[in-house]
């Protein structure tokens, strides 16, 4: 027998028992995974209160900013039946133009100015005072 074939074979069976033990191991049955309270499935940003998000703003994630609006536009088209554009562009009319920037101020000043609300409050009053402004 060649010295290729005899290496092959030795190294084979070398590696049966590793294989045999990591088998073993992934049929273990896995520890049962416990969300804590609260935690399941996606985060609701509009159902924390404007407190939370304010320190979220300070210290939290990238992102949390955007996540409102994001829940903001879909809110506005549950409510509505208009994607957050059309709203914004239906209410363009008076003051300074709605744009993505000026949503997110008015999102998050509101949650700064009443710590004791949630943040869907905040998403009320704005979606409130779009449709004020459309004709």
């Amino acid at each position: 027998m060649s010295d290729f074939r005899q290496t092959r074979r030795q190294t084979r069976r070398q590696a049966l028992p590793v294989l045999a033990l990591l088998l073993a191991a992934g049929s273990a049955s896995a520890e049962k995974l416990i969300m804590p309270p609260g935690m399941g499935g996606v985060p609701d940003i509009g159902a924390i209160p404007c407190a939370v998000y304010n320190d979220m703003m300070r210290i939290g994630p990238l992102g949390t900013r955007h996540s409102l609006i994001t829940w903001s536009a879909g809110y506005l088209l549950a409510v509505t039946g208009k994607p957050l554009q059309e709203a914004v562009n239906a209410a363009d009319r008076t003051g300074p133009p709605w744009t993505y920037a000026r949503l997110g101020d008015e999102l998050t000043g509101y949650c700064a100015d009443n710590p004791e609300a949630m943040t869907r409050d905040a998403v009320k009053e704005v979606a409130a005072r779009l449709k004020s402004t459309t004709p």
